[in-house]
């Protein structure tokens, strides 16, 4: 991570990727209402769910809802996956020699590396909907976020998606560069990343755990100052006019701008750091799988 940090040439790229595969949740989070429990369930409907199971209009709705996530989640890995290619490649990690075929490879390792988090959510969908439709029909509290009082009533399913969620990134990021530095498949590069996982396991576990808790501490505090923020500017937003009021509007709108921008500056150097330091474990396994670029250049 030191490395990265005296390369703020790499932050602006690390933080698309990182703003590309869902990092934007984030930055936005602290400015917009999350949805009321009367439109959550105006949305799902009063009568969705009947004796006989969910309604037509019910499965409508949930299909559009996943079809509208899986293109988001699919447009967002295609960008970070372009993302994280041109921070390898600025790192210093590739030969610079194009090879064909290479973000279509990296798009699949990033899509076959969510698949533990797939499964963790798969097994715990529908105790997890119905918490759902508990906490909107009986809410438990009335102040916490929806997804607060979800994950207290579920904490072992939230707890294992986490889990899930670091393997498979720590396990897709070795790929990745696997299929870069070393020109491997997409087959190779995966199972290549469980050898290294296996063979570096000393640096890859401490390391993969420390840049989450750290992005945890770092970010969560960045984020709440987003937040602290803009309630200065919406105060002065619903304030009433007067020149006194434009001023303090002036002023928290700056305030707000500052903190955003310093968010992103950090966001970025964070996923830069995170980005090289897997580069470098790699780099540094002689002994990984992937063959030479000619090998692996088939899926």
């Amino acid at each position: 991570m030191p490395a990265a940090i005296g390369r703020p040439d790499l932050w602006p790229i690390a933080l698309a990727g990182f703003l590309a595969r869902g990092g934007i949740v984030l930055f936005v989070a602290p400015i917009v209402s999350p949805p009321s429990l009367v439109g959550l369930a105006t949305f799902i409907g009063p009568a969705s769910i009947t004796p006989s199971g969910p309604t037509s209009g019910l499965i409508l709705r949930i299909a559009v809802t996943a079809g509208v996530l899986g293109g988001a989640i699919l447009l967002g890995t295609i960008a970070g996956s372009a993302a994280e290619l041109a921070l390898i490649e600025q790192s210093g990690g590739s030969s610079g020699e194009a090879v064909p075929g290479l973000l279509r490879r990296i798009v699949l390792i990033r899509l076959i590396g969510l698949l533990p988090v797939a499964v963790v959510l798969g097994l715990g969908i529908q105790e997890l909907g119905q918490i759902v439709y508990q906490e909107l029909t009986l809410p438990t509290d009335l102040v916490s976020p929806m997804v607060i009082r979800v994950a207290v009533r579920a904490p072992a399913i939230v707890g294992a998606i986490l889990v899930a969620w670091l393997a498979g990134e720590t396990w897709a990021g070795l790929a990745t560069r696997l299929a870069v530095l070393r020109g491997a498949g997409v087959g190779r590069a995966l199972t290549g990343a469980f050898g290294v996982v296996i063979r570096r396991a000393t640096t890859v576990v401490p390391l993969a755990i420390l840049s989450v808790l750290l992005a945890a501490g770092v970010l969560g505090l960045v984020i709440g100052l987003i937040g602290w923020s803009w309630d200065f500017v919406r105060a002065a937003l619903l304030a009433p006019g007067g020149s006194g009021d434009l001023l303090a509007l002036a002023g928290s709108t700056v305030l707000f701008i500052a903190c955003w921008l310093s968010g992103l500056t950090i966001a970025g150097a964070l996923a830069a750091g995170r980005g090289v330091a897997w580069t470098l474990v790699v780099g540094q396994d002689h002994r990984g799988s992937g063959g030479t670029v000619p090998e692996g250049a088939t899926l």
